[in-house]
């Protein structure tokens, strides 16, 4: 569907006023695909993307008839043989990037592979992660995580993931990229208070605080706008794909901090605490740069660690318990500029995935392929 913003930049392209309004096709990963059976949706509002991956430039043009009779202009380009991706959303945009954000544009900062040396953090040291590329689970149980690491990194496609219908229905699956980096449930302990997500207060410092983190890291966003977006893309994936316990809520703290301590002088938080419906266990969570919580006078230019705790709760009939039978796969973390405005660049047309069973578009690793976008035309 073209969006109205990409009504604007093709009405000024057509009066020689705009050098282009569809020169990239962008994928992303963000929303749950819909149905053939779905009323169409309208995406005329859209600006941006909900969790885009990749953005490719358009190599061919072209103008088709569909069996019905009803035009389209097709726009193709060929995706990168190298990664996997399984997308759920696609666009056009009118260039690359966005001219006026400059280096302040919309960005990945992370994306917890394996070229980003994260470890894990427990009370008496700091350990890389381990890979595991053969299969999560035992011969005799195909349906049941055996890994007992609370933090490591796996295919995205491994067999747990791919033989299970279960969990490709709840949408479990990582989605970017050939690693996905999964840590356990109960990996910290965190509690919601006066509306804030904490470390619990009455736990032993070495069990609360265990994390996963990155040292280097310097994500400095001080220009930035404060209405512009970090967004973080994460599953919530169960140790056995039929096992009983629900989720009552899941609970993830990233902290941007000069230092690992666990309480540093200068951070600024990502919360999110919330519900993961088994409909749709793939969440994109949004947090404008405002509303991070952050110590008094707190400056980018001073963070030198990114940390990542994480909890999820079980129902039980006593309350909420904190649970080892669930996962959180992290996908990427990324940076939405929302505030540099151009007439001239823009997202100029947007869908959702749609076909027969609701299912993400799979792009597997070393293999080529080519996406095509198609507008359609009503002429008179």
């Amino acid at each position: 569907m073209i969006t109205d913003k990409g009504r604007n930049i093709l009405a000024k392209y057509l009066i020689g006023q705009a050098p282009s309004y569809a020169s990239f096709i962008a994928l992303g990963v963000g929303p749950k695909p819909l149905l053939d059976s779905d009323l169409a949706q309208d995406y005329a509002a859209n600006t941006e993307m909900d969790f885009e991956v990749l953005r490719i430039p358009i190599s061919s043009r072209g103008y088709v008839y569909d069996n019905e009779g009803n035009a389209s202009v097709v726009f193709s380009g060929e995706l990168p043989s190298e990664q996997r991706y399984e997308f759920s959303e696609i666009g056009i945009f009118s260039s690359k990037s966005n001219p006026i954000a400059g280096s302040l544009g919309s960005r990945m900062i992370y994306t917890f592979s394996e070229s980003e040396n994260w470890e894990y953090h427990n009370e008496s040291t700091a350990q890389g992660l381990d890979t595991y590329l053969e299969p999560l689970y035992l011969e005799e149980e195909q349906n049941t995580i055996a890994i007992q690491d609370v933090a490591f990194r796996s295919s995205s496609n491994n067999a747990l993931f791919s033989t299970s219908n279960i969990r490709k229905q709840r949408y479990e699956l990582p989605r970017f990229l050939d690693r996905t980096l999964l840590v356990r449930g109960n990996m910290s302990k965190l509690e919601t208070i006066n509306g804030r997500v904490e470390l619990a207060p009455n736990e032993p410092e070495s069990y609360s605080s265990a994390h996963i983190h990155l040292a280097g890291a310097t994500p400095n966003l001080n220009q930035n706008s404060p209405r512009d977006e970090l967004r973080l893309a994460f599953s919530v994936v169960s140790k056995t794909d039929t096992q009983i316990p629900e989720i009552d809520n899941v609970k993830l703290l990233v902290e941007f901090a000069s230092t690992d301590a666990v309480s540093p002088d200068n951070f600024a938080r990502i919360e999110f605490d919330g519900t993961v419906p088994d409909a749709n266990r793939y969440v994109v969570s949004k947090t404008k740069l405002e509303d991070l919580v952050k110590s008094a006078g707190f400056t980018w230019s001073n963070v030198n660690v990114v940390k990542v705790y994480a909890s999820v709760y079980e129902t039980s009939v006593g309350g909420p318990v904190l649970s080892d039978n669930f996962y959180i796969a992290l996908d990427g973390l990324r940076f939405e500029n929302l505030t540099s405005t151009s007439p001239l660049y823009g997202m100029t047309g947007y869908s959702v995935i749609s076909n027969a069973d609701a299912s993400t578009v799979v792009k597997e690793s070393n293999s080529s392929n080519m996406v095509e976008f198609r507008f359609g035309l009503d002429v008179t």
